[in-house]
C-alpha cells in the first residue's frame, strides 16, 4: 500500500492552537505531511495563538477576512478541491481538522476523487462528518497514555460508546478468517475501522488494538510468527461458561469513570464497561457491584495504572 501523503487543511477558527503540535505528530504516523494550511481572520483577536506558532511550526497561514460566518471554511474547501484539481502537490491523502460537520460534503467529495480522508475534531462531532471520512481521530485521545487518564482522568475524553468487546466480536464475524479460525489483527482493525471510522484504542484506555485482545482472555486468543517485527493474529474463542464475577464497593465514580475497592485490590473501568442497562446510571460511593475482571491489581506496579486492576460488565447489586 502506498504511504499517505497528507495536504492538513485545519479550521483555526473552530480548533484550539495547543492541538496543532499532537495533531501533526499524529498524522506524521499514519504517512507524510506535504503540506499544512491553518485558515482564520489573523486580524482578529482570537487568532493570536495561532500566531505565535508559526515561529516554530510549518504551517502556511491563510488569511480570510470573516465576510460571513462560513468564510473561513469556504476559502478551506476551494483550496481542497484546487489542490485535488490542480495535481501540483503529490498529495493521496487529506486531514480536515475541525468539528464542524459542514465538512461532511467535501470529505464524500475528496473519497470520489480517491483521496484518504482522515477527519480530526472534538467529541461530540456530528455522526455525518465522522462517518464521511474513512478515519476520524477524537482531539481528546491526542496525547493520551493509560496512565494519566487514571491518574487525571477528567482530562480524557468520554470513552467509547458501544463495549469495546462487542465491536471486536462484530468485526471478526464479518471478516473472512482461515479454516481455523485465525485472522490478521491488522484485517481486524480495517472491518472494525470500515463501519466505525472514529474507533480508537485511546477512548476505552487501551494503547492499542493488540493491549484490548489481550485484555479479554476468555474471549480472545492472539498469536503470532515470533519474527521482528512481529504478525500477529486473533481468533474468538467459543464461550463455554460466564466468567466468575468479583464483588466491590465504589470507591470513586466520575461522569465516565470510576474505581472500585475490593479485597483484592483497586480497580478502574470506564463507562463503556458497564453493563449495557446501567450506562446512564450515576454510580454513588458505597454502592456495592459485581463485575468481571479483565486485569488483576498489581500493588508492585511502578505507576497508578499498573497498580490498579481494570474491570468491565459492572451492575449495582444493592
Amino acid at each position: 500500500m502506498a504511504e499517505h501523503r497528507f495536504a492538513v487543511l485545519v479550521d483555526g477558527e473552530n480548533i484550539s492552537p495547543r492541538f496543532l503540535a499532537p495533531i501533526l505528530a499524529e498524522i506524521n504516523r499514519s504517512g507524510e505531511i506535504i503540506l499544512t494550511r491553518v485558515y482564520g481572520d489573523w486580524t482578529e483577536a482570537h487568532m493570536r495563538g495561532w500566531k505565535e506558532l508559526l515561529q516554530s511550526h510549518p504551517v502556511r497561514p491563510v488569511q480570510q477576512f470573516r465576510y460571513g460566518d462560513n468564510a473561513s471554511d469556504g476559502a478551506l474547501i476551494m483550496d481542497a478541491i484546487e489542490i485535488v484539481s490542480t495535481n501540483r502537490n503529490p498529495v493521496n491523502a487529506f486531514c480536515i481538522v475541525s468539528s464542524d460537520s459542514d465538512f461532511y460534503s467535501l470529505a464524500l467529495r475528496l473519497r470520489e476523487h480517491g483521496m484518504y480522508v482522515t477527519g480530526i475534531g472534538r467529541e461530540g462531532t456530528k455522526n455525518i462528518l465522522v462517518r464521511s471520512c474513512n478515519r476520524f481521530i477524537y482531539l481528546e485521545n491526542l496525547g493520551f497514555s493509560t496512565s494519566s487518564a487514571v491518574e487525571d482522568a477528567e482530562n480524557q475524553g468520554s470513552p467509547g460508546r458501544v463495549p469495546v468487546e462487542d465491536l471486536v466480536r462484530r468485526a471478526y464475524e464479518a471478516s473472512d478468517e482461515d479454516s481455523d479460525g485465525w485472522l490478521l489483527l491488522a484485517h481486524l482493525g480495517q472491518t472494525i475501522r470500515r463501519d466505525n471510522p472514529d474507533f480508537d484504542p485511546r477512548s476505552y484506555n487501551y494503547t492499542n488494538l493488540l493491549d484490548i485482545l489481550r485484555s479479554y482472555p476468555e474471549m480472545f486468543e492472539v498469536r503470532s510468527n515470533d519474527k521482528t517485527p512481529p504478525v500477529y493474529w486473533m481468533r474468538l474463542i467459543p464461550a463455554h461458561e460466564e466468567p466468575s464475577k468479583l464483588k466491590g464497593v465504589i470507591k470513586r465514580f466520575m461522569t465516565n469513570y470510576g474505581f472500585i475497592r475490593s479485597e483484592k485490590g483497586d480497580y478502574f473501568f470506564t463507562k463503556a464497561n458497564l453493563a449495557a442497562e446501567q450506562r446512564n446510571t450515576h454510580f454513588r460511593p458505597g454502592a456495592q457491584v459485581e463485575f468481571v475482571e479483565i486485569k488483576a491489581p498489581n500493588p508492585h506496579g511502578e505507576t497508578t495504572a499498573e497498580k490498579n486492576g481494570r474491570a468491565r460488565n459492572v451492575v449495582v447489586v444493592n
